[in-house]
């Protein structure tokens, strides 16, 4: 049952960070893309919300443990 918990953990973690990892690339990205002119201040947000931050969110929460017990 360790060994199960350990798994999920080093899942968790792994997914955590390309989570962070995406979230930041997009938000370069549409920096750079605001920068040169391509979109504009509120464009680039709603897309770094919406390709950025909704993705990883999802994925995340869906990984989540629906018992708390389950979760020890």
């Amino acid at each position: 049952m360790r060994h199960a918990s350990r798994q999920q953990a080093r899942a968790e973690q792994r997914a955590l960070v390309i989570a962070v990892l995406w979230m930041l690339v997009v938000q370069l990205a549409c920096v750079a893309l605001w920068d040169a002119g391509w979109l504009a201040r509120q464009a680039a947000l709603v897309h770094w919300l919406i390709v950025g931050v909704l993705p990883p969110a999802f994925a995340l929460w869906g990984m989540r443990h629906t018992d708390a017990e389950a979760a020890r």
